[in-house]
């Protein structure tokens, strides 16, 4: 996210790039050491208050998608929490199951089989639906933090000067191999939702996501070297 770099980037990411199509959507799950007290979201919550800054959370480096996730949460639950940034995703994990620290938001194919092994608990999903794969967890919007979807995404995109007509039949082309007999069970076994939004709709979608994520940077003053 451009908010991240407080205007040092040399690049427009709104003008410069067009968006063509989203590939796929993945949610995040927040998940939890099996030694932590909370068996739900509204427990998890409950128990942050009761215990203001005692509750770190893990990600997988400061500005990623789960340290952000984790943001949104704290700010939508009223929470403090204190963040613990890791050089990648595997130590935190590591860690996580280790139980040196009890909270973090991660993508569901990352960790899915530590949940279905017992080894982690998982309290919600970051997506505004419940995701295929994990069809007994609650959604976090379900659970009380209303509108809440910190779902990881990936997009195609093209040189911002790409003509109409162009962009338009690369879309068409995407959106029909995504939803190919071949492509698509492929994604859903990874935990992964083949996109279907049309060239517009990205495009807007991408303004929005763009727009929701720099607020959160600036509410939590993210930064990064």
């Amino acid at each position: 996210n451009p908010g991240l770099y407080r205007g040092a980037l040399k690049y427009n990411t709104r003008t410069d790039f067009t968006p063509i199509a989203q590939v796929a959507a993945v949610p995040n799950v927040l998940v939890v050491n099996p030694s932590f007290p909370a068996k739900t979201v509204q427990e998890m919550i409950q128990y942050a208050k009761a215990n203001p800054g005692k509750v770190n959370f893990g990600s997988s480096g400061t500005g990623g998608a789960n340290h952000l996730a984790g943001e949104l949460f704290k700010s939508m639950a009223g929470v403090n929490m204190v963040h613990v940034p890791y050089k990648g995703a595997a130590p935190a994990l590591n860690d996580l199951l280790g139980g040196q620290i009890p909270v973090m938001f991660d993508s569901v194919p990352g960790v899915l089989q530590h949940i279905r092994a017992g080894k982690l608990r998982a309290l919600g999903v970051t997506s505004l639906r419940r995701t295929a794969t994990l069809p007994d967890v609650p959604t976090l919007d379900e659970a009380g933090l209303k509108g809440f979807d910190a779902t990881a995404w990936f997009g195609l995109y093209a040189p911002g000067n790409m003509p109409a007509d162009l962009k338009q039949k690369l879309s068409t082309d995407v959106l029909q191999a995504l939803q190919s007999p071949r492509v698509r069970p492929q994604f859903l076994e990874q935990g992964a939702e083949p996109g279907t939004m049309t060239q517009p709709q990205f495009a807007a979608f991408v303004d929005a996501e763009l727009d929701k994520w720099s607020r959160v940077i600036v509410d939590a003053n993210v930064k990064i070297d």
